[in-house]
């Protein structure tokens, strides 16, 4: 149902695509396939891509975006142009990535179960209280199911151009003292647009009120709220939320990520050559956000403890047992989604904390 509606949305989105000379769509080989190009036709092809997302100039997005933008412009020189468009200035959220599907010259970032309309799987990747810590999450996305995920959306017309965008996990946020699930209980917190993070939060036993983050500060303020829950960076960015809220409990509960992603057949229209370029600047450009998001935490923390910022260790394993029918949630509410995947996920990661002990 899910999927069908966005669909039936997008059907009416006028589409102008540029690449060759004529429209990505209609000069695309086939998804999964290699067009052949000469050397004559690598050195005529030019594409213009629009890369979209919400994220503001404090933040790592932002950044990792920007240098992944300058990245591809330069080693391509001039025969691929991403323009970036941070701040929610065009597309993001669910809309991004129904421009990739239908086929606009486009590239996103956004989180991983906003693909779950298309592959319902994609919801469990980053289902609750699953990792703790980068190293955990980036074997799971190198791992079988994980591949055969991605092979999936590629079908639905989505390419997969990286997946190591992550800036540190989400924790509680409040003026409260949380160490257990029903320390929440009628506690109000901002929760995103993403159906998945407000499920989490009910299931901790918050009352989850979806907003804008922009809006959550003055709700905030108005006593609408009384917290929200999301990553370091955020705590110490845009607004200065340490300002307003003071006390971290340390749930950890959901990884703060985003894919790169562009439309596939947008992708396989594009030279072998222009591709290889694509695919080196996505990773190496993940890759140094996310070590660069590690690297500067500690001194996130340090300036927010300053500020009177507290942290506080929390009962996981009661977290986890209140997380739990996030996942039956998940299969009910996508289609086709596994069952026994999260399982089968987190076996996989005891085994790789295991091989790690």
């Amino acid at each position: 149902m899910r999927k069908a509606l966005a669909l039936l949305l997008a059907s009416s989105m006028a589409l102008s695509l540029t690449a060759c000379g004529g429209s990505a769509a209609s000069s695309a080989a086939p998804a999964g396939s290699t067009p052949a190009a000469s050397a004559a036709d690598e050195d005529d092809f030019h594409i213009d891509l629009k890369f979209s997302n919400v994220f503001q100039p404090t933040e790592w997005n932002y950044k990792a975006s920007e240098k992944f933008a300058e990245m591809v412009n330069e080693r391509s020189e001039g025969h691929i142009t991403v323009t970036y468009y941070g701040q929610n200035e065009l597309d993001c959220y669910g809309d991004s990535v129904t421009q990739a599907v239908h086929g606009s010259n486009w590239i996103g970032l956004e989180q991983p179960d906003l693909f779950a309309d298309y592959v319902g799987d994609c919801a469990v990747l980053v289902g609750p209280m699953l990792y703790s810590t980068d190293d955990e999450y980036n074997y799971l996305m190198d791992s079988e199911p994980v591949q055969d995920i991605k092979a999936r959306l590629a079908e639905e017309n989505i390419h997969i151009l990286d997946t190591h965008y992550s800036f540190g996990f989400r924790s509680l946020v409040t003026n409260r003292d949380i160490t257990k699930p029903a320390d929440l209980n009628g506690v109000k917190l901002r929760a995103t647009s993403s159906a998945l993070y407000t499920k989490t939060l009910e299931a901790m036993g918050a009352i989850a009120t979806p907003m804008s983050f922009t809006e959550c500060l003055s709700a905030i303020s108005a006593g609408v709220v009384e917290g929200f829950e999301g990553s370091t960076s955020t705590l110490a960015g845009a607004g200065a939320p340490y300002e307003l809220v003071k006390k971290v409990a340390l749930t950890n509960h959901l990884i703060a990520t985003r894919w790169l992603f562009m439309g596939e057949d947008v992708y396989q229209s594009i030279p072998e050559k222009y591709r290889t370029i694509l695919d080196e600047a996505a990773v190496e450009c993940g890759k140094w956000e996310q070590t660069s998001c590690a690297e500067d935490e500690a001194n996130q923390k340090a300036m927010l403890a300053e500020n009177g910022v507290t942290w506080n260790e929390v009962d996981l394993d009661a977290f986890t047992e209140a997380c739990a029918p996030v996942y039956d949630w998940i299969v009910e509410e996508y289609e086709g989604v596994n069952p026994d995947l999260h399982q089968e996920l987190v076996t996989l990661i005891k085994d790789y904390r295991a091989s790690k002990a």
